[in-house]
Order: C-alpha cells, then structure tokens, then sequence
C-alpha cells in the first residue's frame, strides 16, 4: 500500500492510494493517513482508482477519518474506487459518510 499527497490547496488535499487496503497496508499508512487529517484544515479527496481490495481495517481508517475531519466542518470524498472497492463502500454503509464520486467535477460539485 502506498499513499502520495499530489495535490494540495488551501480548500482541498488530494490523496492517492495503491494498492491493497488490508490489514499490511492499513499498518504501512494508517498512522501517516490519520496524522495528515488531524493537522489537515482542507477536505480530503482520496483517489482509490489504483486500490484494488478494502478489508475492514482499511474501511474503519477512511470511516474514522472522515469522522474525525466531519467534527471541523470537512468532508472526505472518495475518487474513482475500482468497482471491488465501490461495493464494499457501499455495503459497508461507509458510502452514507464519505460520498463517492467517479471524477473529480463530480467531487468538488459534492464539496
């Protein structure tokens, strides 16, 4: 699991993660993903076109995440999650908290 900060201004920090959000990968950005939301005073556009497997640990990141983002008045929309990931966002009922948009007009629209 890799996560890269591509894009950042002062309304808007774009996130993108690769690879598999498991328990490995959870453990390898976890404490970097949650330490970026915690210091973060924009909303978080997180680019999951290029995960391709969500597990729970990495639901439970995203979930409190956006939570913790929520109780300052920020929002955390997911971008281009593979079709896998998608259903296990909707499933979960994680999609109720975090929006999911499939490019990026849609996403600042949902902002």
């Amino acid at each position: 699991m890799e996560m890269k900060v591509i894009h950042g201004d002062a309304r808007l920090t774009r996130i993108a993660l690769s690879g598999i959000l498991d328990l490995e990968g959870e453990s390898k950005i976890g404490n970097e993903f949650r330490q970026l939301a915690d210091s973060s005073k924009t909303h978080f556009l997180v680019d999951m076109s290029q995960v391709s497997y969500l597990a729970s640990l990495g639901i439970r990141l995203l979930f409190t995440t956006a939570k913790s983002l929520a109780t300052s008045g920020k929002k955390m929309i997911v971008l281009s999650p593979q079709p896998m990931v998608e259903e296990t966002l909707m499933t979960s009922g994680t999609a109720r908290l975090i929006p999911i948009a499939h490019d990026e007009d849609e996403a600042l629209r949902l902002l």
